[in-house]
């Protein structure tokens, strides 16, 4: 299930001030908004039909008649489990606890599925698949997911090149082929050493794909290629749990993409790969 007032509330500080006076209004009337026709709605949130419209594709929606059958749905839901999804280390019993997790990070997925841009993955898998090397950068938590796709890519014979250090990546992108790519792992996209080498990938006119949270920040405006996933963080936000486990699903696609464009040849080096390690 998309939750739509999770991802209004994520969104919330990087919206406009017309949409922040739709997602206060939504966000105070969900139940009503499910039956209200956009007239009403601009109406009592001061603002326009297409300014509605606009709002509902901001969160990932094809329009406001998507919006309200996924708002429906989930206060349907909501209202039948009633259970929060914040961990309360001291209150929640361990049924509690496992229930939150999972829960949490199935919605995590859910909303993911639904806003990111399979288009923009072909176009990067198409971009892998054609390079003659492909650099992976990450920081923190997004350090692990970009060493694993590394170990994925060497399975498929992809120079696959991954680093949490900035100055090894800069190095790499400074010595770049003209077909090479560059695939930066990054939840905010604000990170100070995620900004620096996005920023001299663009000077040096090296491609560049971002995997990060659907919102704006600078390393996304410099990036050619941006997949998105949901910001879904409760009170765990400094664990980065469920954005980690979109993020290791999101690659696993982007893999399996990659060795669809390298047609049969794939599958024969993995079968290769694990006749060698086996």
């Amino acid at each position: 299930m998309f939750s739509v007032l999770s991802q209004i509330r994520k969104r919330f500080e990087y919206m406009t001030p017309v949409e922040q006076r739709i997602a206060n209004f939504m966000l105070d009337n969900p139940t009503k908004v499910i039956n209200m026709p956009v007239k009403d709605i601009a109406r009592n949130s001061d603002t326009s039909d297409a300014a509605i419209v606009r709002f509902s594709k901001r969160i990932g929606l094809a329009g406001i008649k998507e919006l309200k059958v996924e708002l429906a749905k989930e206060l349907h839901t909501l209202e039948k489990e009633n259970i929060s999804r914040v961990i309360d280390l001291e209150q929640d019993t361990h049924k509690d606890i496992f229930d939150k997790v999972f829960k949490n990070t199935i919605q995590a997925l859910y909303n993911t599925e639904k806003i990111v841009n399979r288009k923009a993955m072909k176009e990067a898998a198409h971009l892998f698949a054609k390079s003659e090397n492909t650099f992976i950068f990450g920081v923190g938590d997004s350090a692990n997911v970009g060493n694993e796709l590394e170990q994925k890519l060497h399975r498929v014979n992809i120079n696959a090149f991954f680093t949490a250090d900035k100055y090894l990546c800069m190095t790499r992108l400074s010595n770049a082929k003209e077909n090479d790519v560059l695939f930066l792992i990054t939840l905010s996209g604000k990170t100070k050493e995620v900004v620096e080498v996005v920023k001299l990938a663009k000077k040096l006119g090296v491609k560049t794909v971002i995997l990060t949270q659907n919102h704006a920040s600078i390393a996304k405006r410099n990036a050619d290629i941006a997949i998105e996933i949901t910001e879904e963080e409760t009170n765990i936000q400094y664990m980065n749990m469920t954005s980690r486990i979109a993020q290791l699903v999101i690659c696993d696609v982007l893999f399996f993409y990659i060795c669809r464009e390298l047609g049969a040849s794939a599958y024969d080096t993995i079968i290769k790969t694990y006749d060698v390690t086996h």
